[in-house]
């Protein structure tokens, strides 16, 4: 009998420390799920009271199988946080953060860089490490992953066929469930974010573009009651346009389809098949905005299209914005919910800034709010805050200004990455870029993150993030009878 009890209590013990070896490990005190969210879909995000931050460039171009890329081993290019106070960030003496830590060691800050947040899990895209039958890396695709906010339990969700970028994925909330949406070259595809064992449910296969809604938050469920019946919105489905085939059994029509489909499902629904030829270009405040051209026309037309339940198309609810080619053109949000205009800020050839705005289909005057003495590479449109570099210069210009002007952000002299698009982030006050740091002895730079808190009483650029090894930079050399020490590390 004491045999068996000795035995019995050795199989309790032995169970006991595999339960405990089992037990979860990851990051503590973390956000709580209900913390507010700000800034998602860019590179770096706050949740509470904490910054989450891609921690340096890192390209996809040159990885290793098996070298670069491996989980638990990466730095440069994956997912750090850091706390805040009061939208400070704690600094040493020497102008490291004084605390920062690994989320994600993995890369996302490549040229595709964004994640999210939503509840406890952070989703991003890390670049493909397998390789194809002919022995080539698939690091210009792009896996899409989830993991838990403490860092633990990382996968795998999707795995794209084309390159990914960060303006075509994005995540919303649909009747309840959390959905990442992404144009896979013509395919668009849902992946309900939290299942478990997540299944990509391919909507469309032949789509030629696509609105994908961005946004820093998750979408409150899209329907309504109307006589009682349970109605469908507009931000339950994606909008896209593809070829008409023969199975359409439109003839000689022309042009091509506008159609939607709603998340989650494969059942399309035609919006419009007029011979008019539409692109996506946008949807945003509750818009689809594309350009067309008109069947036996050339000329390509920028227009505005109010949503609704609805699914037909209906004329009243199109505006023509513009019917003149700009180089780049962004959407201002609308006003309020009383007032719908179809403000659009562009920039010619010519760089100028322009302003233009649309109404009750009312069209006035462009107006000119800023001509560059050199070219304008446009960043974005945050709110009304339009961001460019001039002359390697980070700029913005409020565009719903009354007299807007131009101003600069601090980069204290600093050399930016500015070869590659996706280099930005804004989350309506702090701006976020990457500067060159070279380390002792080397000639090639490394780029980390810097952000500049435009609020800021005193305005100067931070760095922000974690060296890698062999990436910290020479300490430079002081004067002895300094008074005061400086930090170095800016």
């Amino acid at each position: 009998m004491k045999k068996i009890l000795l035995l019995v209590l050795a199989l309790f013990m032995s169970t006991s420390v595999f339960l405990a070896g089992c037990d979860k490990k990851g990051l503590k005190d973390n956000p709580n799920t209900n913390d507010p969210i700000v800034s998602n879909g860019g590179m770096a995000v706050v949740k509470g009271d904490y910054l989450y931050y891609v921690n340096g460039f890192k390209s996809y171009e040159g990885l290793v199988k098996d070298q670069d890329n491996v989980w638990g081993k990466q730095v440069i290019g994956s997912i750090y946080r850091t706390k805040l106070s009061n939208n400070a960030i704690s600094h040493d003496e020497d102008g490291f953060l004084s605390k920062s830590e690994c989320v994600v060691p993995q890369i996302v800050g490549t040229e595709n860089a964004s994640f999210y947040i939503f509840d406890d899990y952070i989703f991003y895209a890390t670049p493909n490490m397998q390789k194809d039958e002919y022995g080539n890396l698939l690091n210009t695709r792009s896996n899409i992953c989830r993991v838990d906010i403490d860092g633990t339990d990382s996968k795998v969700l999707y795995i794209t066929d084309q390159t990914l970028t960060s303006t075509n994925w994005t995540m919303y909330e649909v009747d309840g469930e959390a959905y990442i949406v992404i144009l896979d070259g013509s395919k668009v595809v849902s992946i309900k974010a939290y299942d478990r064992k997540p299944k990509a449910v391919v909507m469309t296969s032949s789509a030629t573009s696509a609105g994908l809604i961005k946004t820093d938050k998750q979408l409150a469920t899209d329907v309504y009651y109307n006589n009682n019946t349970l109605v469908d919105g507009y931000n339950n489905y994606v909008y896209y346009t593809r070829d008409i085939t023969e199975d359409d059994g439109l003839g000689t029509l022309g042009g091509n389809i506008l159609a939607r489909v709603k998340v989650g499902t494969t059942t399309e629904e035609k919006v419009a098949s007029n011979g008019n030829t539409y692109t996506i270009e946008n949807i945003k405040s509750n818009c689809l905005y594309y350009s067309k051209t008109v069947k036996g026309s050339t000329n390509s037309i920028f227009c505005k299209y109010e949503l609704s339940a609805d699914r037909e198309f209906v004329q009243s609810r199109e505006t023509e914005i513009l019917n003149a080619t700009y180089t780049s053109k962004f959407v201002l949000d609308a006003n309020n919910s009383l007032y719908v205009g179809n403000d659009v800020v562009a920039i010619d050839d010519s760089n100028n800034i322009k302003l233009i705005s649309v109404v009750n289909s009312n069209k006035t005057p462009s107006k000119t709010l800023y001509t560059a003495s050199g070219t304008i590479n446009p960043l974005g449109l945050y709110g009304s805050k339009l961001f460019f570099l001039e002359s390697e210069t980070i700029c913005y210009i409020d565009v719903t200004a009354q007299n807007p002007t131009v101003q600069y952000v601090e980069t204290n002299g600093k050399t930016l990455k500015l070869d590659i698009n996706v280099v930005f982030d804004y989350d309506g006050r702090n701006v976020y870029f990457y500067s060159a740091y070279t380390p002792e002895g080397a000639t090639e730079a490394n780029y980390y993150l810097n952000r500049t808190d435009l609020e800021a009483g005193e305005v100067e650029s931070e760095f922000v993030g974690v060296f890698a090894e062999g990436h910290t930079p020479a300490k430079p050399e002081t004067e002895e009878d300094a008074v005061e020490k400086e930090p170095w590390i800016k």
